[in-house]
């Protein structure tokens, strides 16, 4: 069989706890009837109670997979670890505790070599002592937590600032590109408006000269050669209507 298999003392434990025994009493009937009763009655009921919820601990400690916590969360005294207490009470300069308790933990490890030469019978109160040193160190060095905490806290926000200062200045950099971008696009697009305007008064003049050589053609005014001037071709054009006005009133 398997439990003989096993050697003695030796327990197979699961990796995780196995569920509360009042788990079966989830069922559907259950449910609907904790639906439709208030919570009063409900803690009443032999099988409802197990289905309300417990309000949550407001002080003392909770137990979690076999270890104790405290419900608000802070470290606990040398005495409540029943620890000596190797330093005074009161406001102490930790910096200088510390290296005292470093330099004690050296005394106290050659003593304890000096006592493993001489009577290892007596080695457990040594490492006793220096397990105390060890502890009273480490509570020391865990009183810096709250203010290691909010120095990186206030590390981290510092970051982000600069951060976010460093996007704000990248993003109006390139917005002030963009503003000048915009300004020589509409440089270049007035200098192309007053190039067009130019370019349609050239067209104009070009067909008032075609509309006055039509009219001189109509009249029997010789077209002046390409190699004539505007003038000869003004005056050409005065005479012809002279002699038109003559030969109206004949």
């Amino acid at each position: 069989m398997p439990e003989q298999l096993q050697p003695a003392g030796q327990q197979l434990d699961a990796s995780y706890p196995a569920p509360p025994d009042y788990f079966t009493l989830f069922t559907d009937a259950n449910m609907t009837s904790l639906a439709s009763t208030d919570t009063g009655a409900a803690q009443a009921d032999s099988e409802l109670k197990f289905l309300v919820p417990p309000p949550p601990p407001s002080s003392g400690t909770y137990s979690v997979f076999g270890r104790t916590w405290q419900v608000h969360d802070r470290m606990p005294t040398l005495a409540e670890q029943n620890i000596p207490q190797l330093y005074s009470e009161g406001p102490i300069d930790r910096i200088t505790e510390l290296k005292r308790l470093n330099h004690l933990i050296l005394f106290e490890f050659l003593d304890l070599v000096d006592v493993l030469i001489k009577d290892p019978s007596q080695f457990g109160a040594r490492t006793e002592r220096i397990r105390d040193i060890f502890v009273n160190a480490h509570h020391l060095i865990n009183e810096y937590r709250g203010h290691q905490a909010k120095e990186t806290l206030k590390s981290m926000l510092q970051q982000q600032i600069e951060s976010k200062r460093a996007s704000a200045k990248a993003t109006l950099d390139k917005c002030r590109e963009l503003e000048a971008v915009v300004v020589q696009l509409r440089q270049e697009a007035a200098a192309a408006a007053a190039a067009n305007s130019c370019v349609l008064d050239k067209g104009k003049g070009v067909d008032g000269a075609t509309a006055l050589h039509a009219s001189s053609e109509e009249r029997n005014v010789p077209r002046p050669d390409s190699s004539l001037d505007l003038q000869s071709t003004i005056v050409a054009a005065g005479h012809q209507g002279i002699m038109d006005a003559v030969l109206d009133t004949c």
